[in-house]
């Protein structure tokens, strides 16, 4: 009885022994596996270990979960930084297009022959070309302090239908000149909603300029209630922009190279989603066979909605 116990508690240290043993090369091993992985910030490897301890295996998941965190955020970063870059380079672009074109024209305001004829043609150039700059700047300007939410927006019940037809006059001669044949349906009676009336102008004002710079042929404005909505809807057609551009529309500084010019900041649309949602609102937009639709959705009153 005696060795049969002594063989029993023998075998039981051993396998302590062996257990104990195992433990401590599993921790030597993810302690190895820890330190490989933090020595190079770009790697996406793991921990991978079978412990025989259970508590030991349930820390190695946690850390892992760490690493993948880590890992995650370090794409998002380098990502983030991408784009930044990019949109450095889309600004330099487009702040240096204009301003290229202003000094070549007042080079040849120098020359010495110049007639006074070409002397004015210039000088309206230059004149155009400098508020083209100063719209960019201040566009740039603008949707910075959009993103960073501190664009003053008062909201108050307006008349989208008053504020839509003054900026329609104002653009009139552009939009004739350009040779759009335009289509309006807007509703007979008054348009309210829950807006920034400012904000409200400068959102018709891009969306149009956004019509003139890649829009061709024919524009329909549609604005009032549809499917319980208060809607407004701009729909032409055009050749610069493709069904895969959509996703892109109203990143900052969006262009679409292959159509990139010295009137096509990319700013316009980004303005127009961060103003309309910061006032309750929505925006989307639709490609079909050449026909680019933009669908605004604003914020009713209570009142409206009922």
């Amino acid at each position: 009885m005696t060795k049969l116990l002594t063989a029993v508690l023998a075998g039981v240290a051993i396998l302590f022994a062996t257990l104990y043993w195992l433990l401590r090369k599993s921790l030597r091993r993810a302690t190895d596996q820890i330190r490989q992985i933090l020595s190079d910030p770009l790697t996406n490897r793991h921990i991978h270990l079978r412990s025989p301890d259970k508590e030991l295996e349930a820390l190695l998941v946690e850390v892992n979960r760490l690493l993948s965190a880590k890992q995650t955020d370090r794409i998002l970063y380098e990502r983030k930084e991408g784009q930044i870059r990019k949109q450095i380079a889309n600004i330099t672009h487009d702040l240096r297009t204009p301003l290229t074109s202003m000094l070549g024209y007042m080079e040849l305001l120098q020359e010495e022959h110049l007639s006074t004829e070409e002397a004015e043609e210039y000088l309206v150039v230059v004149e155009k070309r400098a508020k083209a700059l100063r719209s960019l700047i201040c566009s740039f300007y603008d949707l910075s302090r959009i993103e960073a939410k501190d664009y003053p927006i008062v909201l108050q019940k307006v008349d989208l239908q008053v504020l839509l037809k003054r900026v329609l006059a104002d653009h009139y001669s552009e939009i004739t000149t350009a040779g759009f044949q335009v289509v309006l349906d807007l509703s007979d009676t008054n348009c309210f909603v829950i807006a920034d009336e400012e904000s409200v102008i400068r959102i018709y004002m891009n969306v149009l300029q956004n019509v003139l710079n890649h829009g061709q042929r024919s524009l329909h404005v549609f604005q009032g209630v549809m499917d319980d909505k208060m809607v407004t809807i701009l729909s032409n057609e055009t050749i610069s922009l493709q069904e895969e551009d959509l996703p892109y529309l109203f990143e900052r500084s969006f262009t679409g190279d292959r159509a990139r010019t010295e009137h096509n900041s990319g700013l316009g649309l980004a303005v127009v989603k961060g103003l309309i949602e910061q006032m309750g609102g929505c925006v989307h937009v639709e490609y079909h066979a050449s026909l680019f639709t933009l669908h605004l959705e604003w914020n009713t009153p209570t009142a409206t909605k009922k």
